[in-house]
């Protein structure tokens, strides 16, 4: 990697554009998507590592494969994130990225050659060529040299982990409820909250997603294909929007461990909604707050009292031996749960 040398008007620039994009996300150094540089800095004793959403990364490839991006802000917003961690020297974590691609696809080797043409694009080109790119000052760089050979790694990228699949099955449950069309919003939200405190732990990310889905939020939308007769679409679109929430649990789980580890893990996103949970869910007062806005006083008491009863009383749910095997049941409970609404209605149509 070659050396980057700016000015102190290109390093605020870098640093105010990248908090005014909302781009980097962190629980204590970047809760809202503004960064506290000065405490993030002082961090000395710990490394940092900024882990990229699928979005971010397949802009990233595009943009070296081809030499530029026809939309311009997304090639600029790219050249100033990859900018920003050369300057400060924090490498990229693309390993979530690489698994949605590789279980999208049901591939493995492709995600591992990916994996090698990321790890090139960082010795290839001169640091200074990202931020010329970030400011304007040029409008394309050289094309990277697409690499023939994998890279050589035993990460089975195509599997399906335990996070993805609970944020499958929460999602079907999720379309059930959305087809559930007289019930109440406070109606959706406790069945889901009882049906979560029965089969799975409690991710706050979801609770944060259901709170403004069931509340019609702006910008929150249903996993996509919900309101269709095929369940084949459904599924498809429970997984997409899986993926989203995946990217948030398995941060959470670094994040939880952070005190003890040497290393914070930062979460890129240019995602409207993945940037909503996210400010949502660890802005001050958390889910509870969240919960206290878009609903009643009458109907968030009810909510807190299903969470007050289940917190005091909870049994958690045995996964078994193997918690795939429970958790792979536990999506065919919900398909076919999802698959009686559209029996009832007359329209089934299942491949």
């Amino acid at each position: 990697m070659s050396f980057l040398v700016m000015d102190d008007g290109e390093y605020s620039f870098i640093w105010e554009t990248l908090c005014d994009l909302q781009l980097i996300f962190h629980p204590k150094y970047s809760r809202e998507g503004k960064i506290d540089h000065k405490e993030l800095l002082g961090l000395n004793i710990k490394k940092v590592s900024v882990m990229l959403d699928r979005n971010l990364l397949s802009s990233l490839l595009k943009l070296t494969r081809d030499g530029y991006l026809k939309d311009e802000q997304e090639m600029r917003i790219i050249a100033l994130l990859m900018t920003w961690m050369i300057m400060n020297n924090y490498p990229a974590s693309a390993g979530l990225a690489l698994k949605e691609y590789a279980t999208k696809i049901n591939d493995l080797i492709e995600p591992k050659r990916e994996l090698r043409e990321f790890n090139n694009i960082f010795d290839y080109y001169p640091s200074m060529m990202w931020l010329r790119l970030a400011e304007g000052a040029i409008d394309s760089i050289p094309v990277c040299p697409l690499p023939t050979e994998p890279f050589i790694t035993e990460i089975k990228y195509n599997e399906d982990d335990d996070h993805l699949l609970m944020h499958i099955a929460e999602m079907l449950h999720v379309v059930y409820l959305c087809r559930r069309r007289e019930l109440s919003p406070v109606e959706k939200m406790l069945d889901f909250l009882i049906w979560n405190y029965k089969y799975l732990l409690i991710c706050e990310s979801t609770l944060v997603y259901t709170a403004m889905l069931f509340t019609s939020q702006s910008g929150i939308k249903a996993p996509k294909n919900s309101g269709s007769n095929d369940i084949g679409k459904i599924l498809v679109g429970c997984r997409n929007q899986a993926w989203d929430l995946n990217y948030l649990s398995n941060w959470s789980s670094f994040h939880y461990y952070e005190k003890t580890m040497d290393e914070i893990f930062m979460f890129a996103t240019n995602d409207i909604l993945l940037k909503r949970i996210f400010i949502n869910t660890y802005t001050s007062g958390g889910v509870g707050a969240l919960i206290e806005a878009v609903f009643s006083k009458s109907d968030s008491q009810k909510i807190f009292e299903v969470v007050n009863f289940n917190q005091r009383n909870r049994i958690k749910p045995d996964f078994g031996a193997d918690p795939k095997i429970y958790l792979h049941q536990l999506i065919e409970q919900e398909k076919h749960r999802v698959m009686e609404t559209i029996s009832d209605r007359g329209n089934f149509n299942y491949h």
